[in-house]
């Protein structure tokens, strides 16, 4: 055995860093409970202890770093002891020692293999908790060594760069920021600017660096609320590193869910964050050009002999254009509303000008997800109050109502009217949602001297008379006599069957994204699938998580899209986890929540056929063993977030929401190591590939996030091999679109004379802005119509 760090501590024993060669070891059990500081075990599982302590069942370093060290297959362990021949483990002296090998130097192989093992034994914070100031100085160590590039520089012979060195310190750091709730702040804080000066220093360590950032924004929120305009300049100076543009997405996605995101950044903030993702719009445009004119076959009369898609390069699977343009939307969303909204009218202009692009005839091109974004802002720029409801006005009597529909612009426009009173239903149909509402125009009495001009026409039917029709009410609202051009006048709709289905189809369309993700316990020792999926009840830390999680919602009866549990017999049971905001709802299939049968369902296959369908599953696994991808075994399947639970006592006061207490005041904490899990075709792409220690205050809202961004990243790769994840607010915009080619120049009188606007020989050969009035996703001139059109464009009648 060869000696590391050997020194006297007055009375206390002699501390010895002690390195012995040994194969590595397999996944050994957490701790048990009270498992905390100085550890009294039995001598026959002391050893057992010592060999979790140096090695994780998972190495946390990447195989290209263990390749640059040139040592023998037995590589050696780490484990401290105050005294050779004692059971009791002094934490403090092996602490000591590790700190004192990174700041003062060893040799090369010591100095790696401390640094390498490192992350993965500080993982177990039961066993640190009591030793936070030696942890408090190694993390301080560590920020200071990286903010000062002051490491030792790996010799020639190992291969390896100063930025792989970086690399795995930063891996250390990150395993730290489990610990800042006992750090003062300004220690937690430096944490931050350290991942900061990672993501420019070295080429090796921007990608881990912005993951940890991500996980900062759960854990020390204020210490990225504070450095914000540093990490929003050194992303922006990163955006033609594609490869981090998924990274860096995903970190402004989670970012705007921080209550004071806003005011931390102000306009120039802001605006580098619409920035960032405009610019990845660009290239990811063009990258997915790029993608589908390789697909395209050679020649037209020979079939490509390709089945189930198109092959992918391994660029394009690590960059995925789709997913960098699905997010980049999702960003520029997320931020939009988060804008309070006395300040959000201010930044649509500059959003609509870096949506437009010019195609390569100089054309200036609005795409339909950037129509549906500008629509979003449209509708809520002015507007917090979230849906609206169909409002119940006073209308009377069906006789006297007249009903009439419009398409104005990209909406649908509906007016129900009570046509002796005036009362009005407003039902406004957008791609971003619909807002109802109620009017009434407020007529003062005829004074006793008025006189009517006639007297109104019989029509043979007794009944109150008809004093106001719906098209009033519209044109009150939408028109003056100003000309309009054509092509952006309302067009009628029909009170037809057709209409109705349309609208009906357009009605059944949620207007928030709907996503899914199954959450599964797995209890003590379990490790088959069957008994996994009959648990009918979880632990106390799993029922915490899914209170954090989402809101415990009512299933039958229930009016949002519960993705396939059953609503109106309690068939998948009474309740579920959901969560929403604005733009996306999230629904969790939970089978201990779902009815248990083994007389007649031995398999669980009614809970199967839920979880076996969602593409994303969140482990919670309590069996003391590694989880395997396969043990829920589907093919549609593609992630797995696994939770493993660390618990353990420790005398502190307790923090509300982290633990709980018991009689003797000791209090039960929970930290989570958390991991993503991929089936072996699917991209390992973003934050939580590699293992993350999450506390207890943070664990839901960090993997709901991570659930969303799985989610959507499977919706994109299920359909990479024929097309394209069409959101919900898209989906409403092609139901309007439809409904204007299917109504433009129908021969109708209130429908005919659109014009094209040019010839094709002005546009030199380029496609019509307009086709009839039928919208093709591209910007039209709202001024005078052509020569010989003027009439029809001041004759309002042509469409009320």
């Amino acid at each position: 055995m060869h000696l590391f760090a050997g020194r006297s501590r007055g009375n206390k024993p002699s501390s010895q860093t002690l390195f012995a060669s040994a194969q590595r070891g397999t996944g050994l059990e957490m701790p048990e409970e009270g498992v905390s500081g100085h550890i009294e075990l039995p001598a026959e599982t002391l050893a057992e202890l010592l060999r979790k302590l140096a090695y994780p069942s998972d190495a946390s370093v990447p195989p290209e770093i263990i390749r640059g060290l040139d040592v023998p297959t037995e590589l050696p362990k780490v484990y401290a002891l105050a005294d050779p021949k004692s059971e009791n483990i002094d934490m403090s002296s092996w602490l000591d020692s590790v700190i004192e090998t990174l700041s003062k130097g060893t040799d090369w192989k010591t100095y790696y293999d401390v640094s390498t093992k490192l992350p993965s034994q500080l993982g177990n914070v039961g066993i640190f908790i009591d030793h936070l100031p030696q942890v408090e100085k190694l993390q301080e160590l560590l920020c200071d060594q990286l903010r000062k590039n002051s490491f030792p520089e790996p010799p020639a012979t190992s291969r390896l760069k100063k930025g792989d060195i970086a690399f795995v310190l930063y891996h250390t750091l990150t395993v730290l920021v489990a610990y800042s709730e006992w750090f003062r702040p300004q220690k937690a804080m430096s944490i931050v600017q350290a991942f900061l000066a990672g993501i420019s220093r070295w080429d090796r360590t921007p990608k881990c660096c912005i993951h940890a950032l991500a996980l900062c924004c759960h854990e020390v929120p204020k210490g990225v609320d504070k450095c914000l305009s540093l990490i929003l300049d050194q992303m922006s100076r990163k955006i033609s590193q594609l490869d981090l543009a998924m990274d860096i997405l995903e970190f402004l996605t989670r970012l705007s869910r921080l209550p004071l995101a806003y005011q931390s950044i102000g306009e120039e903030g802001l605006r580098t964050i619409f920035g960032i993702c405009c610019s990845y719009l660009r290239d990811s445009r063009e990258k997915r050009r790029t993608m589908t004119d390789s697909a395209k076959p050679k020649s037209s009369n020979r079939l490509s002999n390709q089945s189930g898609g198109t092959s992918m390069s391994t660029s394009e699977k690590t960059e995925l254009p789709e997913y960098v343009y699905v997010l980049a939307y999702h960003v520029i969303t997320h931020w939009f509303l988060a804008i309070p909204i006395a300040d959000r009218s201010t930044h649509v202009g500059w959003i609509a000008k870096n949506l437009v692009w010019m195609d390569e005839r100089g054309n200036e091109i609005v795409e339909e997800q950037s129509q549906v974004i500008l629509d979003m802002m449209h509708r809520t720029a002015y507007l917090d109050l979230g849906e609206t409801t169909k409002p119940t006005v006073p209308l009377e009597s069906e006789r006297n109502i007249v009903k009439q529909m419009w398409l104005v612009g990209m909406s649908i426009v509906t007016m129900e009217t009570n046509t002796t009173t005036g009362w009005t239903r407003i039902i406004k149909r957008q791609a971003s949602g619909t807002t109802c509402a109620a009017y009434q125009q407020l007529t003062a009495p005829l004074p006793s001297h008025h006189v009517a001009a006639g007297s109104p026409p019989s029509t043979g039917i007794r009944g109150p008379p008809v004093n106001i029709y719906p098209q009033h009410v519209f044109l009150t609202h939408h028109s003056t006599i100003s000309p309009i051009a054509i092509p952006m006048q309302p067009i009628v709709l029909p009170e037809n069957d057709q209409t109705r289905r349309a609208i009906a189809t357009f009605d059944r369309i949620d207007t928030v994204d709907g996503h899914k993700a199954g959450v599964i316990f797995v209890a003590d020792g379990q490790t088959e699938e069957k008994e996994i999926l009959a648990n009918s009840d979880g632990s106390i830390a799993f029922h915490d998580f899914l209170a954090g999680l989402g809101t415990k919602v009512i299933l039958r009866g229930a009016t949002f899209n519960t993705q396939g549990l059953d609503r109106g017999n309690d068939m998948d049971g009474t309740h579920t986890y959901a969560w929403r905001d604005r733009v996306s709802e999230i629904v969790f299939h939970i089978p201990t929540m779902m009815p248990t049968n083994l007389k007649h369902d031995v398999q669980c296959t009614n809970k199967k056929r839920h979880t076996g369908n969602d593409f994303v599953n969140i482990i919670f696994n309590e069996s003391g063993m590694p989880f395997r991808f396969e043990t829920i075994d589907s093919e549609f399947n593609y992630v797995n977030i696994v939770i493993t639970p660390q618990r353990f006592a420790v005398q502190r006061p307790s923090t509300p929401g982290s633990g709980n207490s018991d009689s003797t005041g000791a209090e039960t904490r929970y930290f989570f190591d958390v991991r993503v899990m991929c089936s072996p075709s699917f991209p390992k792409i973003w934050s939580a590939t590699a293992p993350t220690i999450v506390s207890a205050s943070s664990l839901a809202s960090y993997v709901r996030q991570l659930a969303f961004n799985a989610s959507v990243l499977s919706l994109v790769w299920s359909n990479r091999g024929g097309g394209e994840h069409i959101s919900n607010w898209r989906s409403r915009f092609r139901e309007i679109s439809r409904l204007r080619e299917r109504y433009a120049n129908t021969g109708n009188t209130s429908n005919v004379g659109y014009p094209q606007m040019g010839t094709a020989e002005d546009r030199g050969g380029a496609k019509s802005y307009w086709e009839g009035d039928a919208w093709t996703g591209k910007l039209a001139d709202g001024g005078m119509a052509e020569a010989g059109q003027h009439l029809l464009s001041i004759d309002f009648t042509r469409w009320t």
